[in-house]
């Protein structure tokens, strides 16, 4: 849902940059985001709805029936966890095979935190905070495989570069070429500021400054983000929710932020390796880590996506893994 209702003009997001006055998406729902759910935080398996707040869910009632998604025979549980749909069938048929994706398209939800992926079988490999001075090698790497990887940015429009629409640096061709690739954009705000700390005005600016700028740059508009630092309190989940965002956060953390030098990023190689589960029938990851790092670049991608075909999975976009077709990623 859109609603229009213009924010003030004028109000600088970054050095030298006033907010086209986009319109203001007014939240849909109100929820007490004081429970993410089981052990209050935003960390489980799957979805969680704050305050448990479930669709369709009738509170008159104490049954625990699960909500029936009626997209496919998936369903809600009232521990906010995901019961996969009984007809899906893994697509990973053997390693190093990237075959189309065997499942039921099914609608995305918003106004929650998403964990993990609900189509087994999946390996969803995410890079945040770019793109960087070491995006163009990472995609040459995905390229390199046979079939290709495609993979999720989760874009900042100046973190750690100036501004991403600036066509007199590599930037704006590079979110060109993830497009064309294959790649999911995703949102991860304009400057990487902390969404749980800023008020509704300021989660606004920083999503549709971005959202601006990439229908400029490369003609789409996100309809993922992962929030900064993997937090969305205080309001943030429905002024999200308002703006028709589904919010995806990861169930595996590479944590390459924390090792990257030639030594250090083994132990984000072990870390991935060990985490990673091995029955494609089951299991399925997303997985964080950075284009902003050398190391995440030069060794650790490539040694995630030896292991995921090894073990029989596929790669594949947060849209992919969440049974989201293409035409569901953009607005």
């Amino acid at each position: 849902m859109r609603l229009s209702k213009f924010l003030p003009v004028g109000v600088l997001v970054a050095p030298g940059r006033a907010l086209p006055a986009p319109s203001k998406r007014v939240p849909t729902r109100n929820y007490s985001p004081d429970n993410y759910g089981p052990n209050n935080n935003n960390y489980g398996p799957d979805y969680y709805y704050p305050n448990d707040n479930y669709p369709n869910q009738d509170t008159s009632s104490s049954s625990s029936v699960p909500y029936q998604d009626s997209s496919s025979s998936s369903s809600y549980q009232n521990d906010g966890s995901y019961l996969p749909p009984t007809n899906t069938t893994s697509s990973a048929s053997s390693p190093g095979s990237d075959p189309s994706p065997l499942y039921l398209p099914r609608a995305v939800p918003t106004g929650l935190i998403i964990n993990s992926c609900t189509v087994p079988g999946i390996v969803a490999l995410t890079f945040d905070d770019g793109p960087y001075i070491y995006t163009s090698a990472l995609l040459d790497t995905l390229a390199s495989f046979s079939p290709p990887v495609h993979a999720t940015f989760f874009i900042n429009g100046a973190n750690w570069v100036s501004g991403i629409d600036d066509e007199s640096t590599p930037y704006p061709s590079l979110l060109r070429r993830m497009l064309s690739s294959g790649h999911q954009i995703a949102s991860h705000t304009w400057s990487h500021l902390d969404l749980t700390s800023a008020s509704t005005a300021q989660r606004v600016e920083q999503v549709t400054l971005l959202e601006d700028t990439l229908q400029r740059v490369v003609g789409v508009r996100p309809r993922y983000i992962r929030p900064p630092y993997a937090t969305c309190e205080n309001g943030c989940l429905e002024d999200l929710e308002g703006m028709g965002y589904h919010v995806v956060n990861f169930d595996l953390d590479t944590k390459d932020y924390a090792n990257d030098s030639p030594q250090g990023i083994q132990t984000s190689v072990d870390k991935f390796n060990g985490e990673l589960g091995r029955d494609v029938s089951t299991d399925s990851a997303i997985v964080l880590s950075h284009d902003v790092h050398q190391w995440t670049v030069e060794r650790l991608a490539e040694e995630m996506v030896k292991t995921v075909r090894e073990r029989g999975f596929r790669t594949g976009t947060v849209g992919e893994c969440l049974g989201d077709p293409q035409s569901g990623w953009y607005a």
